[in-house]
């Protein structure tokens, strides 16, 4: 299974509780459009009365729906012998049911017009189907069904572990570059379970037992642990009704404690070195830093990302121009940031030298565009025009409903109310220079940096 990767040009949010007939009070977000013509479009929240959270938006542009139900369960819950079996449960859950047998849950799809898939990562497990809306409804049955009556069997457990691990060959063991970052991980995040692979390592695959699959469903796959996304041309009340009637029924229990996705401060600097068969020399630098989630002060996190695309927004960006075009001292350059993280996130640089430049000549480099934002405040047409462009894109990814399912889902199951996805917008607006200088500060320092140089074998001392 795969991950998958939405336009607004402005907009005015204002928030409302209203009471629907159904089932009491919903929450409800409005969202109007700066258009020609005066979109709105309306987010309902509710409870069921067995924990499952059950989020709709309205999106009637086309006669579809997407429906999306997010696994409070990932990789950084595993332990033990055990890495992996989130994944791994993915792939069991479309093996079938008593009422859906063997494969007739793709079948069914295909016949129906639906597009299904799901992926794991280190917070949560989400199921999607994209259904025409007459037939939204099966999405719904399906998903109740396998909720809770999913059927574990040996002789779909024995191939299909065996395509997990051909999985593993093809994007980890046999490429070498992300083997590398999978074992800088373990340094970059020495006590958090966030340095755990999302897809295990070989020998875990090899231990994992059809039994371990069956404990770790009943344990996480519960309604109480569970998110239901729901986005499309549909009637919130009507919806409302259906997922009653599929899911209502299903009881809650009792989920173990997650386990800590916390880092120490002040780790103290980290370098890792690896020979391996790529064929020029790749550098990694990360930096420890809070999320949204953990920051004491949330401005910490929208200042991380504003510095994120201040690097690496676009060709005109600092790396991008400073170091690619201009100093020739990089051939490619990528940052990273996850500000919305259940736990503590990296700050992550990858580049490639140009030829004749060393990896340390690179690091040297790139830190010293780091000590920048220590020393000089970024001047004020270049924080508007760079605020101006994420603030655009921001908006513009929620314009399908994948994209507003997906962000949805994301913050909801990482412990961030969905409603503060409208309120995103104008917190990056406030993200000043003198945040920028304090945050570089406080996070890009030598006592908070983890390195990989990668190298080639043929290099090896």
């Amino acid at each position: 299974m795969w991950a998958y990767r939405s336009h607004l040009s402005g907009f005015s949010s204002r928030f409302c509780a209203i009471s629907l007939s159904l089932a009491g009070l919903f929450h409800c977000t409005q969202i109007q459009a700066a258009e020609s013509v005066n979109a709105s479009r309306n987010t309902i929240d509710t409870t069921l009365s067995n924990g499952l959270k059950v989020i709709i938006r309205e999106d009637h542009r086309a006669p579809i729906v997407l429906s999306q139900i997010w696994y409070a369960v990932g990789s950084s819950d595993e332990s033990g012998n055990l890495l992996g079996i989130s994944h791994v449960l993915e792939h069991m859950m479309f093996k079938g049911t008593k009422k859906v047998p063997d494969d007739e849950f793709t079948r069914l799809s295909r016949i129906y017009g639906g597009s299904i898939n799901a992926f794991t990562s280190t917070n949560y497990t989400n199921y999607f189907q994209l259904y025409p809306k007459k037939y939204f409804p099966l999405a719904l049955e399906l998903e109740a069904d396998r909720m809770r009556n999913l059927v574990l069997r040996q002789q779909d457990f024995e191939p299909e572990i065996k395509v997990v691990m051909e999985e593993r060959r093809q994007r980890t063991d046999d490429n070498p570059r992300n083997l590398a970052f999978e074992r800088f991980k373990w340094i970059a995040y020495p006590t958090s379970h966030y340095r755990q692979p999302t897809i295990g390592l070989m020998k875990n695959l090899n231990n994992i037992q059809l039994k371990d699959l069956q404990h770790w469903y009943q344990t996480w796959y519960t309604p109480n642990n569970a998110t239901l996304v729901i986005v499309g041309d549909v009637n919130p009340e009507a919806t409302i009704q259906l997922v009653e009637k599929y899911f209502g029924q299903i009881p809650k229990q009792n989920t173990p404690d997650r386990n800590d996705v916390l880092e120490f401060d002040r780790l103290g600097f980290r370098q890792l070195e690896m020979n391996l068969p790529v064929q020029v020399p790749n550098l990694y630098m990360a930096w420890n830093v809070k999320s949204l989630k953990t920051a004491k002060n949330p401005q910490d996190a929208y200042a991380l990302t504003i510095i994120q695309t201040l690097l690496d927004g676009g060709i005109s960006s600092r790396l991008q121009d400073r170091l690619v075009r201009d100093r020739k001292i990089l051939t490619s350059i990528d940052v990273s940031y996850d500000p919305y993280n259940r736990g503590d996130s990296l700050f992550i640089i990858s580049a490639l030298p140009a030829d004749g430049v060393s990896l340390n000549q690179a690091q040297t480099a790139i830190q010293a565009q780091m000590d920048l934002f220590k020393t000089e405040l970024v001047n004020q047409n270049e924080l508007d025009a760079v605020k101006a462009n994420f603030v655009s894109h921001l908006v513009y990814s929620q314009d399908d409903i994948a994209g507003q399912a997906r962000m949805i889902g994301q913050l909801e199951v990482n412990g961030l109310d969905y409603r503060f996805l409208d309120q995103l917008p104008k917190h990056y607006e406030t993200v000043t220079s003198a945040d920028i200088q304090r945050i570089a500060n406080v996070f890009f320092v030598r006592d908070n940096l983890s390195v990989l140089h990668l190298m080639p074998e043929q290099q090896q001392k």
